[in-house]
């Protein structure tokens, strides 16, 4: 039986889904929660954020990125502010995160002052989580240091923008490249269960089986991703 409960909604001009990785209640209506890639972008989504944790009883434990795109780490200031939790990235992705803000200006985007990063999350690492288990993959390709988290025992994938329901994530930013993110969803995505639930980073979620059976962006054989150097 599943032991954790995943929610998400969008959040900013992006459509960003942010993520809740809610524990079991403590008897009290209040759960403790993971909070993955908040993309609060505005004062009044920081308070709508604010308001669907509570409408879950959450109680913010932690902040894990995925990877630090600026609409993925838009609300890492907020969460900050309102819980003195850092955000926790993979060590390759620090420059991302660094020149976010910058991102965020080239786009006209809200963007409050980011907190320094926690670069801990490593490939193959295991996070202990409520009592289940995450594993951390490290899936380069759309951003150097992307991250996705594994709950075997759950079912399911949060795989960020490395993999959507028909398509993958642009590889044409910084540090972004075709090759190397089709091989790095074969590596780690395909090798899952087909009945693996992926929660992606835009758009709804998808299964390991149907990306792997319908998927154009990560076919070798249709678009020839694996074989560019």
């Amino acid at each position: 039986m599943a032991s954790l409960t995943l929610v998400s909604r969008p959040f900013g001009p992006f459509e960003e889904n942010t993520l809740l990785i809610l524990g079991p209640e403590d008897g009290s209506g209040r759960r403790p929660a993971v909070v993955v890639d908040p993309g609060m972008s505005t004062s009044a989504e920081c308070a709508e954020f604010d308001a669907w944790c509570a409408a879950h009883g959450a109680t913010l434990t932690d902040v894990w990125l995925t990877h630090a795109h600026l609409d993925h780490v838009a609300g890492a200031g907020h969460v900050f502010r309102s819980t003195g939790l850092r955000p926790r990235l993979h060590p390759d992705d620090r420059t991302t995160y660094d020149r976010a803000p910058i991102a965020a200006a080239l786009y006209g985007v809200s963007f409050d002052a980011l907190p320094e990063p926690v670069e801990d999350l490593a490939d193959g690492q295991v996070l202990d989580l409520f009592g289940s288990r995450v594993r951390v993959a490290h899936c380069p390709g759309h951003a150097p240091g992307h991250v996705v988290f594994y709950a075997e025992e759950d079912g399911w994938l949060v795989g960020g923008d490395v993999l959507f329901r028909g398509s993958v994530g642009r590889t044409d930013l910084p540090g972004g490249d075709g090759p190397t993110l089709a091989r790095a969803v074969h590596r780690v995505v395909y090798a899952l269960p087909d009945a693996t639930e992926v929660w992606p980073g835009h758009g709804p979620t998808t299964t390991v089986g149907e990306e792997r059976r319908t998927n154009p962006f990560v076919n070798g054989a249709r678009t020839g991703m694996l074989d560019r150097e």
